[in-house]
């Protein structure tokens, strides 16, 4: 599993480099931790394009998706 900080970053960047995570490690649990709703919409969307499903939960003020 990797985690990812998004935190303060804002898209496309997010994106990209959640997708560049994906082609590098196909198939491995991923954690994004972001601080922005549209931030989790994207990655979400992403995961989904990617074939893969995504997970939302809220760790205090930051949004954890994680991408299975």
């Amino acid at each position: 599993m990797s985690e990812i900080d998004v935190r303060g970053l804002s898209c496309p960047e997010p994106v990209l480099i959640v997708m560049d995570e994906m082609d590098k490690h196909p198939g491995v649990k991923l954690t994004v931790l972001s601080d922005a709703a549209h931030t989790r919409d994207n990655i979400v969307k992403l995961a989904k394009e990617y074939g893969r499903e995504a997970a939302v939960a809220m760790r205090g003020r930051d949004i954890e998706i994680t991408i299975f």
